[in-house]
């Protein structure tokens, strides 16, 4: 799954890094895969530069948990930056 920011949607701009500085942040698993697995796991999610310090403290979340917290978050500011 190519980078997209799970909170803005926001999609890296080509500017010659490989993601665009989006990083993919691994919550706590919910689902087990067989080693043959191939693709994205439910626990991955994308997050730009801007939100990624929004994920800290909560890994230990679901992904599903983890952006409750983070929408939430971003919604009770008009602007949608963290704070």
């Amino acid at each position: 799954m190519p980078p997209m920011c799970a909170v803005c949607r926001s999609k890296p701009e080509r500017d010659g890094h490989r993601f665009g500085g989006f990083t993919v942040v691994y919550f706590r698993p919910t689902a087990e895969y067989p080693d043959d697995w191939a693709g994205h796991p439910e626990n991955a999610e994308w997050f730009c530069p801007a939100h990624l310090p929004l994920t800290e403290g909560l890994t230990d979340l679901t992904a599903r948990e983890a952006l409750g917290r983070i929408h939430a978050r971003v919604s009770s500011r008009s602007d949608g930056q963290p704070r």
